[in-house]
């Protein structure tokens, strides 16, 4: 199978021999026939010039035979290009001849008929005859007389000499054309070649159809657009996502629904930074995430933008059910140290012999352990939350973190705007806010207050860590601001908009140490 890059040089080649093959055709008649012409205008002008020279025209009135007139016309045809040049009178007799054998003879060679009946200077292209390629008639005439007429020839050889002189100079431009274009060809299908990676179209088609396979079956939307908002490319999983066709035609008009995905896309190509994790809701109240990566081109500039979507509900339930399994395991690995700290206690006392501090020790352990099994089985009526507040509490008390709910905590349900995996994430970013806090303090205690039902929720958590100044309290809710570290930072962004949401507030104030007040 021929290259891609040969094929290219070849019919460019072949196209650039063609076109200056016709043109050299072309040029090769036109300069051939104004040759021929020019010649003869040159022969006209020099046969006018002899037509009236006085000493020519009265020996050849008189018919003198002394050879004057072929000394003079010789003298002039050896200064010029012209191999002969006859002068004869009015019978035909040649007076001048290129051989002396020749003169007062009577020319042969007809063509003269014309001019010796009184005509007009005239001249002949005659290809058939040997003797000439062009003659010249010329009449002479003395004291207005006709005293007979002048005959210029030129021989076929010289013409071509002519011809063959301006062939030259077109064959070296045609030459030079052929070799520029030929070159031209070459670097045409390198830059092609290096356009295409070294890709042949077959493999370039390939290539694109496996590209396609692969983004329609990736389970995220994927859409790109230019730099201008027209829409490039997007996958079915993006024209399900954004209410748009599913089939090929890229060129469809962007859904309702959609319209925010483009604006986001374009403040990322706008600013010329990408976007990540953006959460953004479409027009039916459908929470996707956005994140946007920029197109560039070799220079650097920005020439649009790839948008990567995905169904935020299924996000969270994907995120839900590993951090389930992430909890248990932190529960047990928590609950199993913490059995094992307890039973070294009890072994230690055995052995001391206080077997009424051994008493006293695993009363006060079950008696703890029946206020906590009872107050979430009984006063926390959702499983969820309850399995993340003993999840919670387990991992905080392995940590040496005294963790304290409220005797006079509820849960009986949740307000309709909020829904448990809401709640347990506005829960559980607040806990987690609250053990770094407390990580430096000597007294590290969490209080957990919750009051919840169909119509209201209340939630205060209160830590012991250091307070917070105003000029942090001011950013505090800011996405990606932190004081511990970069990628920080979202925890209470998150629950600032799930609250706002839901329609309720979020209140921080200091107390020897933060308190949290959720109120939905």
């Amino acid at each position: 199978m021929m290259k891609l890059q040969t094929k290219i040089i070849l019919v460019v080649s072949m196209v650039i021999v063609g076109v200056a093959g016709a043109i050299s055709l072309v040029f090769y008649n036109f300069i051939s026939n104004s040759t021929e012409e020019h010649m003869a205008h040159g022969a006209m002008d020099m046969s006018s010039v002899i037509a009236n020279e006085h000493e020519i025209s009265e020996r050849l009135y008189q018919k003198m035979r002394d050879g004057s007139i072929q000394e003079i016309v010789e003298e002039i045809r050896s200064k010029s290009r012209y191999q002969y040049i006859i002068v004869m009178d009015m019978d035909g007799i040649q007076y001048s001849y290129p051989y002396e054998s020749g003169l007062y003879k009577h020319y042969k060679n007809g063509g003269e008929e014309k001019v010796l009946q009184g005509s007009d200077a005239y001249f002949l292209a005659d290809t058939n005859r040997l003797i000439s390629a062009i003659r010249v008639f010329q009449p002479i005439y003395y004291n207005n007389e006709q005293a007979g007429a002048v005959l210029i020839g030129l021989l076929s050889d010289e013409i071509q000499k002519e011809v063959d002189s301006e062939i030259q100079h077109l064959a070296g431009l045609v030459i030079g054309a052929l070799v520029f274009g030929i070159a031209a060809a070459i670097l045409l299908s390198l830059n092609i070649k290096k356009a295409t990676f070294g890709l042949e179209p077959k493999e370039i088609a390939v290539l694109a159809g496996e590209r396609d396979l692969i983004l329609h079956s990736i389970e995220r939307g994927i859409i790109a657009i230019d730099r201008n908002g027209k829409l490039l490319f997007r996958n079915r999983k993006a024209s399900l996502l954004l209410d748009m066709p599913t089939d090929e035609d890229v060129t469809v008009k962007v859904s309702e629904s959609a319209k925010a995905v483009y604006l986001i896309m374009k403040e990322g190509i706008d600013s010329e930074q990408g976007i990540e994790n953006e959460k953004v809701i479409l027009g039916n109240d459908r929470p996707l995430l956005i994140s946007v990566c920029l197109m560039h081109d070799h220079s650097g500039k920005v020439t649009g933008a790839v948008a990567n979507l995905e169904n935020m509900t299924q996000v969270q339930a994907l995120a839900e059910e590993l951090t389930g399994y992430r909890a248990l395991v932190d529960s047990l690995r928590a609950q199993n140290h913490e059995f094992m700290n307890r039973l070294m206690t009890i072994s230690g006392l055995i052995q001391l012999g206080e077997k009424d501090e051994v008493l006293s020790y695993i009363t006060d352990l079950s008696s703890r352990n029946s206020r906590l099994q009872h107050l979430l089985s009984e006063q926390i009526r959702d499983n969820k939350i309850a399995g993340l507040l003993l999840t919670k509490y387990a991992a905080f008390s392995e940590k040496k973190v005294n963790v304290y709910i409220n005797d006079e905590s509820s849960l009986t349900g949740l307000p309709a705007k909020l829904t448990t995996d809401e709640a347990c994430s506005i829960i559980g970013n607040l806990l987690d806010n609250s053990m770094d806090a407390v990580q430096n303090s000597d007294d590290k205690r969490i209080d957990i207050f919750i009051s919840a039902d169909r119509d209201h929720f209340e939630l205060e958590v209160y830590n012991s860590g250091p307070e917070i100044d105003e000029e942090t309290a001011k950013g505090i809710f800011e996405k990606g601001f932190s004081t511990k570290g970069e990628n920080r930072g979202y925890g209470l962004y998150m629950v600032k908009n799930l609250v706002e949401k839901a329609g309720g507030q979020i209140e921080q104030e200091n107390d020897k140490g933060v308190r949290w007040h959720v109120d939905i």
